[in-house]
């Protein structure tokens, strides 16, 4: 169901063909969450963009689900899934754990009297995943009043040793027993993945307009900036890729190579990528047909 959600998503977003499902389980498998993938972060602008509200449900639910049925090396080569069916969170676990998320998010949300969130300040920028790192350990840390077990020689346990107690006794494997890695990432909150794909866009933007400056004046050409463009442009090719205009991505991508003074063949490689996606690209067709006759 995972994998048909996203073929669909990319089928209606206009990407199938372009991007495969190997391409997508590569980029899950390698990021802590989805969307630190630039191709990932690249097809959701893309449904943003087309304003396409049943992909967006297909597509958010199936990537962020996908990694929990990838097998992880760091839980012996099982996946999220089988590893939990194998050793299962016990009730106090899973009511800490729902309790600690739930009044964290109560932290977040707006308070309408006030029109501010409890934490956080919109003068100053809020490092999201540093705050909730804090908030995890001090909640952590936190003794409640109901005391499930006896604590070795004496006195009250923590959340945290509660946890591990019970873990214990459900036979958890005892590398396992301390690691409460429950994380929030940037990323994942609206504002995170706003923020994120309007970095890459702006720097985009930004690049263009040197790289033009430098066209109508070549005296002020620099190769060190050529080549600072052209490692911007390798880094987030995934995302552009996936973008609303791949094919002017492209041609702007090979009209930088040209400027390196890379190979023509390599120019020309990207010029045939901005013709896969606009067959008819009249500027990337120019350019092609010049370098050929070079």
């Amino acid at each position: 169901m995972i994998k048909q959600n996203i073929s669909k998503t990319l089928k209606k977003v206009g990407l199938e063909g372009f991007v495969s499902l190997k391409e997508i389980e590569k980029e899950i498998s390698k990021t802590e969450t989805p969307f630190q993938s630039r191709l990932l972060l690249g097809i959701l602008s893309r449904i943003m963009h087309t304003k396409d509200d049943e992909a967006a449900r297909l597509f958010i639910p199936a990537v962020t689900e996908w990694k929990n049925y990838l097998p992880h090396k760091d839980l012996d080569g099982l996946s999220p899934a089988e590893y939990l069916e194998k050793y299962p969170p016990g009730p106090y676990e899973r009511r800490f754990i729902s309790e600690l998320v739930n009044e964290y998010h109560r932290r977040l949300e707006i308070n309408p009297q006030t029109g501010r969130a409890e934490v956080g300040s919109p003068d100053e920028f809020f490092d999201v995943e540093a705050d909730f790192d804090r908030f995890r350990e001090e909640y952590l840390n936190r003794i409640p009043l109901e005391q499930p077990f006896v604590k070795a020689g004496g006195g009250l346990m923590t959340i945290k040793e509660i946890i591990i107690e019970e873990r214990r006794r459900n036979g958890c494997p005892e590398r396992a027993l301390n690691k409460i890695s429950i994380k929030i990432f940037a990323e994942n909150t609206a504002e995170g993945l706003g923020m994120k794909m309007a970095a890459i866009e702006d720097a985009y933007y930004e690049a263009m307009q040197e790289l033009v400056r430098m066209q109508n004046e070549p005296s002020r050409r620099s190769r060190k900036r050529v080549r600072a463009i052209r490692k911007q442009f390798e880094r987030d090719e995934p995302y552009h890729r996936c973008s609303i205009a791949p094919h002017q991505f492209y041609l702007n991508y090979a009209m930088v190579l040209f400027l390196d003074d890379v190979e023509i063949e390599k120019v020309i490689s990207l010029l045939d990528r901005a013709l896969s996606y606009k067959p008819d690209y009249k500027q990337a067709l120019e350019m092609k047909r010049r370098l050929l006759e070079w």
